[in-house]
């Protein structure tokens, strides 16, 4: 089984949403509060195996009951008994998965596939309700799903926490798994009595003393006691349906081990052919995992849905999307003034296909953000983030993100972000003019481009466009990270004016032409272009600085970028 398309109606944060799936693993990305968990939730709400699920206020849209939860999916690839008119064969419609479009019966001659509308819906009595949507006419619905069936088309959820599905409990993992299921509770409980018996035979010496201390005044306060008093476990406390049966791995229980080990085994038991899951539903993959366990695990769940049904995974790393593959790629928006939100394919883009890899791969923590920010080069991501810290305007809390735009490529990437739905910008040097094509189709985009002035790079901006007094500090610190000797030689190299100390180039550089000059072979030279710790302290201390000062050319630059960062998403 699995889903063609999922509808959500004033569910929590989102007002509306329809999201076509794809047939295997779904890796739900982008900012937070943009409704990935929530996908889940609804997904598991609506395949929920017991119904006596309790909704609140806060369930619905804008906290409003008025606003009717829908929750409703289009199901193919039913199993032949589903079909049979005795169980679902009257009710089931016909889906068209290429153009998308439902009927009230199946016609596989015109590719409308049977498959069952299941729908949730609750209303202001917070009562939920299951059906399954005919759609002949108007209003047509019909019974529910029945308990066995939903026992089977139940999704497995792995979440933060997954320390139950690690003891033969009900609902959890291991109490799914084997080929007769159904008989464990059963033996359990005889293995329980056993076990009972047995602890009773050997502390009968234990707690002899106590008994017979006590006897006495329990049978004088008029307690008949049929048998004689002993010490025994107490069957209520220890059962299987208490989960009292863990999975050990010799004498310590498998959920005391590692965060990600614990995981990890979790998935394994969830996934298992025996457990008998279509869908798998996996929030914040990444959680308590390495690198490498990561990709053991998007590789375990990929495999598991080639077999059968689909995974529907959150992930806020970037790790993650290296492991996905592009067509698995699914960018999460909500617009958080009327609740609409989307799930787009990171593959709808007009992007040359392998660029469009490239920036989910090589640029995914941009799209973990509400607003992006395309950098020429890591020269002014550094210097940005140590403004950030030392002005205290941290851009990250406006749910900013910054990226590599490589150079000349930035536009190509600014564009391709846009596309996506991504509030974006672009900073720039002015040294080099940009292409006019580029340039008109930023301007289109309606892309703000943020650019020094004065046919500056980076560097030349640095220098003149803050106060004179300041550049001796901003020289001596380019000095003391690459080394007061190359400075020295390379600026002899260049100016042909012999400097016997750093001293001496601070007085050269208060004049505003020589500073450009200088700057111009810190661009040249790779001061500081490779070099981020560096380019952070610059932004920590000189560029904030200048900001406290109030003067110059570049406070007022990042003045601009202060407010893009701020405004209204």
């Amino acid at each position: 089984m699995h889903i063609e398309i999922i509808h959500l109606r004033n569910f929590r944060g989102i007002r509306e949403l329809d999201w076509r799936p794809s047939r295997g693993v779904n890796c739900l990305i982008g900012p937070g509060d943009s409704g990935k968990t929530t996908i889940l939730d609804a997904i598991e709400l609506l395949l929920a195996e017991r119904q006596n699920v309790t909704f609140d206020d806060l369930d619905f849209y804008d906290a409003r009951p008025s606003n009717t939860i829908r929750i409703g999916a289009v199901i193919c690839g039913l199993p032949k008994e589903f079909l049979r008119d005795d169980r679902y064969g009257l009710l089931v419609g016909g889906w068209n998965a290429a153009t998308g479009q439902w009927r009230g019966e199946p016609a596989e001659s015109d590719a409308f596939m049977p498959a069952l509308y299941l729908l949730l819906e609750v209303d202001e009595t917070l009562e939920p309700v299951w059906s399954i949507f005919i759609g002949r006419e108007p209003g047509d619905k019909s019974k529910r799903i029945r308990f066995a069936d939903r026992k089977a088309m139940a999704p497995s959820r792995l979440g933060v926490y997954a320390d139950r599905h690690l003891s033969w409990g009900r609902g959890s993992a291991l109490q799914r798994v084997g080929a007769h299921p159904e008989k464990l509770p059963a033996e359990l409980n005889e293995l329980m009595r056993s076990a009972r018996d047995t602890f009773a035979e050997k502390s009968s010496q234990t707690f002899a003393d106590i008994i017979r201390s006590v006897s006495p005044d329990i049978a004088g306060l008029g307690v008949q006691i049929r048998n004689n008093l002993l010490a025994n476990l107490d069957h209520t406390s220890f059962s299987a349906n208490a989960s009292g049966v863990a999975l050990h791995d010799g004498n310590v229980p498998i959920r005391r081990m590692g965060t990600g080990s614990s995981r990890l085994a979790v998935a394994a038991l969830q996934s298992a052919e025996s457990a008998g899951r279509h869908f798998l539903l996996v929030d914040e993959l990444e959680y308590g995992l390495e690198p490498h366990r990561i990709s053991l695990l998007v590789s375990h769940l990929r495999e598991r849905a080639q077999a059968s049904g689909q995974v529907f995974v959150t992930t806020h790393s970037t790790t993650v999307l290296r492991e996905v593959r592009f067509s698995e790629v699914f960018i999460c928006r909500r617009d958080a003034r009327n609740g609409s939100a989307l799930a787009r394919p990171a593959a709808a883009t007009t992007a040359p296909l392998l660029e469009a890899k490239r920036y989910v791969r090589d640029k995914g923590e941009a799209l973990l953000a509400r607003s992006v920010l395309v950098c020429e080069g890591q020269t002014e991501i550094g210097l940005l983030k140590g403004y950030a810290e030392g002005t205290a305007h941290p851009f990250q809390a406006n749910n900013v993100g910054l990226v590599d735009g490589g150079g000349s490529e930035a536009p190509k990437v600014a564009l391709h972000l846009a596309s996506l739905g991504y509030r974006t910008a672009i900073l720039t040097d002015s040294d080099v003019p940009m292409k006019t094509a580029d340039s008109t189709a930023l301007s289109k985009a309606n892309i703000p481009h943020f650019q020094w002035g004065n046919n500056h790079c980076t560097e030349q901006e640095l220098f003149c466009g803050i106060h004179g007094a300041q550049r001796g500090e901003l020289l001596s610190r380019i000095a003391d990270g690459i080394g007061a000797a190359r400075m020295l030689g390379e600026l002899f190299s260049s100016t042909r004016v012999k400097f016997e100390s750093i001293d001496e180039v601070v007085e050269f550089i208060e004049n505003d032409e020589n500073a450009r000059r200088v700057g111009k072979l810190a661009h040249e030279a790779r001061w500081i272009k490779n070099n981020f710790d560096l380019c952070f302290e610059i932004g920590y201390h000189d560029v904030a600085f200048a900001h406290l000062l109030g003067d110059g050319s570049l406070t007022s630059h990042f003045e601009k970028l202060d407010d893009w960062f701020s405004a209204d998403a």
